[in-house]
């Protein structure tokens, strides 16, 4: 799923040291990984360049076998729309939208992901339907404006509009910091529940070293970066 080598980033030019250096690093498909760190270790640059929002200064990065920085803008933006469903930390949902609004959104950027939702359902608000009940969200909540949800509800409206269409790649940048440790981990379950249901991997980002037994897989990116 994810194929790095000998990867570095630079917001400057001139800098000595790279903002992010990672000499090897692969993610097999379906594998729940959990990616921690302190703040200012780089986990939030690393997630900008496996959704081809910024590119490697040198080195290589390949997603589904794809070297993003071989793609074009307009490419790299479709090839994120096709293959990656990004849950993040702040949510970004459209307020003046509904829940089943925000998460049909997830397939107007993709005709691949609004076919394979078809293939679930009869029609994306009955697929955005299908998600916001798996993870949580009762049914009376789902023609309300977004705005008036709680940071909970939010949070489910975000989690399933990653997953409509079954991206192959979930990326999850701190989408449980604001809420309390039994909160976080039944969020965790249903993530995982999905992913599973999706066959999607799941790249999940946090500085709460507690989430760590319940993936099957964790990175730290401090020690990652020594391996350099």
């Amino acid at each position: 799923m994810i194929d790095i080598k000998q990867l570095s980033f630079k917001w400057q030019k001139h800098q000595i040291k790279p903002t992010l250096a990672i000499a090897s690093l692969e993610v097999i498909k379906g594998e729940h990984v959990f990616l921690h760190g302190p703040s200012g270790c780089g986990k939030s640059t690393l997630l900008a360049l496996l959704a081809g929002i910024n590119q490697p200064t040198s080195g290589t990065l390949k997603i589904l076998d794809c070297e993003l920085n071989q793609l074009s803008n307009s490419k790299r933006d479709a090839f994120r729309a096709d293959h990656i469903g990004y849950i993040f930390q702040n949510f970004n949902l459209l307020p003046y939208l509904s829940p089943l609004e925000n998460v049909t959104l997830g397939c107007q950027f993709s005709k691949l992901r609004q076919k394979k939702a078809l293939t679930t359902s009869s029609s994306l608000h009955q697929e955005a339907s299908r998600l916001l009940n798996a993870l949580g969200l009762d049914e009376q909540f789902h023609q309300q404006n977004v705005a008036n949800l709680s940071i909970g509800q939010q949070q489910r409206v975000a989690a399933a509009r990653a997953f409509i269409g079954s991206p192959e790649l979930i990326i999850a940048d701190e989408p449980t910091s604001a809420l309390d440790s039994n909160n976080r981990q039944a969020f965790i379950k249903l993530l995982f529940e999905q992913a599973q249901a999706a066959n999607s991997t799941l790249v999940f980002v946090s500085h709460d070293d507690s989430l760590q037994p319940l993936f099957n897989r964790n990175i730290d990116l401090i020690a990652l970066q020594e391996q350099v």
